[in-house]
């Protein structure tokens, strides 16, 4: 609490003085120490005071209660009592004078404190309330709106000057009284009395909604235009105690807004009239003379291009802008209006300043005085123009319309939505057998067969339904004669605007020859797919027929090449066998493949292949021929592979053969690489390149093409260059296509990739660590750990290329799908069925070699390894790859 200036008042100078010293403890300044209430009067007026300390009893004519009330009354300053003395009479006379605080002696330093501070305290409180009230009370005053205040009963506990002059309620005169009397509110929109708003606000919630135009009636009757807001006043407890309303008189600003509101309204309409070719007139007419009439135009003359004229212009000179052959009419339309009054409309033209007349359209109405002619006529002018045109663009639409739909090459009818026709042309008549009068008094379910009638009539019912545009259907028509017809109908709705059913259209089309066309293509197709089985069972029969021959002839070929004791030339005969014999069984195989091809008639059937054992197979299928040859042949595989794959293994198998088989072809000396690794996630490249002869520029577009070969002439002639064409087609089947980079002299390289399912953690040939090996096909040749086996073929004629993990002996054979995955030994048969097997093989008796094999299976599981084997070399005639597998693994001939 801030230092106050006090003044003691008592008459014991002791206890003055202890007061005192204690006030000076307590961080206050005595202003003062008087002993009667006449000096404290003194003092008070001649120094300010923030507080006074009275004593009750004083000597003088004043005691210490009077001086305390003169002290209140004259300077407004605070007084607390100090006495000894606390009985009922001196404390209720003490209380008249509303004292700040009251201490009884003797007192400690923190009572007199702590009366001291509240009394200061509440001081200022007052004070602070009184400027507040002073403040409310001039802003009250001083506003333009009036306020009204009510208790928690609705009546009147407040009313500004501003209130008053509106209802003609004094203050005095209104206090008390109920709000509904003192403020009465008519609702403008419907003219009836408002109930009461203070009372409403009291018992709702929320704030009360008042109509958007109400209308305040005073005492003397006196209606102003108001608005008038209602707000709660809510206590310190939050109890609502009554309602404040703030009316405001809008008369001003009623008619500001009506005056703004016109002023635009105007503007708009001048700046809508003056941008538009419209325009505003009004003809004075004041005797009969038609030569004094008097004619204003407003944006006439300007959207005719003549501008302003000064002066009122003449009646006669607007005539003389109206065409020759409507200016009779014109005037004869004016001069009929003025007689007999009522609306004026008529076209006309008028001449633009450019020399064109523009069509008008001119209204007006008379204005006359009681009982007399009309003493103006005053109206518009619009240009119709446009309008005008279009009407006859439309007349001319319409002509084209109804020459389009009369001589279309097709039949038209409109029908209604109960099916009758509407409209017809002569083309659809013509279809129908019918006359346009006869088929107006029909409905298209009259001209339609029987058995179609169910059809119609449900996408009919769709059309209406909205539940399909339009729909089109052939369909059986009964002509006028009895006879049928076959037509193609398509149908429409035509909507209004407003979704209402226009009308149908239905275009119609006479098909009677496309349908006898269709039934002799189907009898044609139905031939044509018999000649096609026809043909494949021929060919099927032919196939083995001359397979079976020629197997034997390449089997004892090979036999003879190996024999000792034929001479050179003896040897250089059987080569030409053999390889006549090849030759033929390669075309052979490849134009049934390529007829297989052509009909559509391959599809892939995917089956679980063990990724290792079926490389090792190609490998050791190419592995013959490398040998012949003297290449190196080399298998590179990329650690990390599946270990399963899910492929069509018959048709991947065939598609790698034709590429390492022309890589062997087309290569005279250095290697072929057949490599494989994994470009992505379940995404595997199998890559074949050569050191041959190449392929030149000219020819590498069209290597895949049927009948197309790279290469010599002698090396062409040993086929007819269907093998890459069938191959592509097949690996289109997968989902990828075989790419080619080749350079004449050096070699080529083909390569593709194949999406593999991804069978799970389990199918994997090695972990992540080995992952982290994996090498580019393109540097696996400087990482021995990527090449598995790569050995010159002819060095070890008896031993096949390996492709797996690590080196496998010739005892070992694949694991089988559905096994471990783990390497399991190769068991042969007896020797006995290894010479049944290479006696077959020989004589190409493949069915014959796949029978036996499954005999062998049957009586013994242990043979299922290389009964596969066996099975996969004789499916597909690979009589020189079956011969050396069977050498090899013959007990009684040792490795082959």
């Amino acid at each position: 609490m801030a230092s106050a200036r006090i003044l003691i008042v008592e008459d014991d100078r002791v206890v003055a003085r202890d007061i005192g010293q204690q006030l000076v403890r307590c961080g206050h300044t005595v202003a003062g120490s008087v002993a009667s209430g006449e000096e404290a009067l003194v003092v008070a007026a001649r120094a300010p005071l923030d507080l006074v300390l009275m004593d009750v009893r004083l000597e003088g004519e004043l005691d210490g209660i009077d001086a305390a009330r003169r002290l209140r009354e004259t300077h407004g300053l605070p007084i607390v009592f100090l006495t000894a003395y606390a009985d009922e009479e001196t404390v209720q006379r003490a209380t008249v004078t509303e004292p700040f605080g009251y201490v009884l002696k003797p007192f400690e330093d923190q009572q007199l404190r702590t009366v001291v501070e509240m009394a200061l305290y509440k001081h200022a409180a007052e004070r602070r309330l009184r400027e507040s009230e002073q403040r409310y009370a001039v802003t009250l005053a001083s506003i333009g709106d009036g306020v009204i205040a009510t208790d928690c009963e609705s009546r009147v506990t407040l009313i500004n000057p501003v209130a008053e002059a509106l209802t003609g309620w004094s203050r005095v005169e209104a206090a008390g009284q109920p709000l509904a009397k003192v403020l009465v509110l008519i609702d403008e929109n419907t003219n009836t009395p408002l109930d009461d708003v203070g009372a409403a606000a009291l018992r709702e919630h929320a704030p009360v909604d008042l109509p958007d135009k109400t209308r305040l009636v005073g005492r003397q009757g006196r209606e102003v235009p108001v608005e008038t807001r209602v707000t709660r006043i809510v206590d310190d407890v939050g109890q609502v105690v009554g309602v404040v309303l703030a009316i405001r008189d809008v008369t001003e600003t009623r008619r500001a807004a009506q005056a703004e509101i016109l002023r635009e309204t105007n503007e708009r309409l001048g700046a809508a009239m003056w941008g538009s070719n419209v325009g505003v007139w009004e003809l004075e007419v004041d005797s009969e003379d038609e030569q004094h009439w008097v004619l204003r135009c407003w944006n006439v003359r300007e959207w005719l291009g003549y501008g302003e004229h000064a002066g009122a212009p003449s009646f006669s000179r607007f005539m003389a802008l109206v065409h020759p052959d409507d200016r009779n009419r014109f005037g004869e339309a004016i001069r009929s209006q003025l007689r007999s009054g009522g609306a004026l409309a008529v076209e006309h033209r008028l001449l633009h300043s450019d020399g064109s007349y523009r069509w008008v359209l001119t209204r007006g109405t008379p204005r006359r005085h009681a009982g007399s002619t009309p003493v103006c006529l005053s109206g518009t002018l619009i240009d119709i123009t446009e309008l005008k045109r279009a009407e006859l663009a439309l007349r001319a639409s319409e002509e084209r319309f109804r020459g389009t739909f009369e001589n279309a090459a097709v039949g038209i009818a409109h029908c209604g939505s109960d099916g009758r026709f509407l409209r017809v042309n002569q083309r659809y008549c013509e279809i129908v057998g019918y006359t346009r009068d006869a088929l107006l008094n029909m409905t298209f379910r009259d001209v339609t067969d029987a058995s179609c009638l169910p059809a119609s009539d449900s996408r009919f019912g769709l059309l209406f339904e909205k539940k399909i545009p339009h729909y089109v259907e052939d369909k059986l028509l009964i002509r006028g004669d009895g006879t049928r017809v076959w037509v193609n109908v398509c149908v429409a709705i035509q909507w209004e605007p407003s979704e209402q059913i226009y009308h149908t259209i239905a275009v119609l089309q006479d098909i009677s020859e496309r349908k006898a066309l269709e039934a002799t293509v189907r009898v044609a197709r139905d031939e044509a797919e018999a000649a096609n089985k026809a043909k494949d069972q021929f060919l099927a029969n032919i196939s083995h027929e001359l397979r079976t021959p020629l197997n034997g002839i390449l089997g004892y070929a090979q036999i003879l090449r190996h024999d000792d004791g034929l001479g050179t030339r003896q040897r250089s005969q059987v080569a030409v066998i053999e390889q006549s014999g090849t030759h033929l069984l390669t075309l052979i195989n490849d134009l049934l493949e390529f007829a297989r091809v052509g009909a559509g008639r391959i599809d892939l059937h995917l089956a679980d292949v063990p990724l290792t054992p079926f490389l090792e197979m190609l490998a050791e299928m190419v592995a013959v021929r490398a040998r012949e040859k003297g290449l190196t042949q080399t298998c590179v595989i990329a650690p990390c592979l599946p270990t399963v794959i899910r492929v069509d293994e018959k048709r991947l198998r065939q598609v790698l053969l034709n590429l390492l088989s022309n890589a062997v072809k087309f290569t005279d000396e250095g290697e072929v690489t057949f490599a494989v690794r994994q470009v992505s996630q379940g995404l595997l490249r199998f890559e074949v390149s050569d050191t041959g002869v190449g392929i030149t520029p000219d020819q590498i577009g069209r290597v895949f093409q049927p009948f197309e070969q790279a290469g010599d002439t002698e090396r062409r002639s040993a086929g007819v260059g269907l093998g890459l064409s069938i191959s592509q087609h097949l690996v289109w089947l997968m989902g990828s296509e075989i790419h080619v980079e080749s350079e004449h002299g050096r070699g080529s390289r083909f390569w593709f990739d194949l999406a593999v399912p991804d069978l799970g953690d389990g199918a994997r040939a090695a972990d992540d660590a080995d992952c982290a090996t994996r090498q580019d096909i393109d540097g696996a040749a400087d990482d021995p750990s990527a090449i598995i086996h790569a050995r010159r073929a002819h060095a070890s004629p008896r031993t096949s290329n390996a492709c797996a993990q690590g080196e496998r002996t010739p005892d070992t054979s694949p694991p089988v799908p559905g096994d471990s995955g783990a390497a399991a030994p190769l068991v042969v048969p007896s020797h006995e069925n290894m010479e049944i097997l290479h006696r077959l093989a020989l004589r190409g008796e493949m069915r014959d070699v796949m029978r036996h094999a499954d005999s062998l299976l049957e009586s013994d599981g242990r043979y299922q390894a290389f009964v596969l084997r066996v099975r996969r070399l004789a499916e597909n005639f690979e009589s020189r790859e079956l011969l050396a597998f069977i050498e090899r693994h013959w007990n009684g001939r040792g490795p082959a």
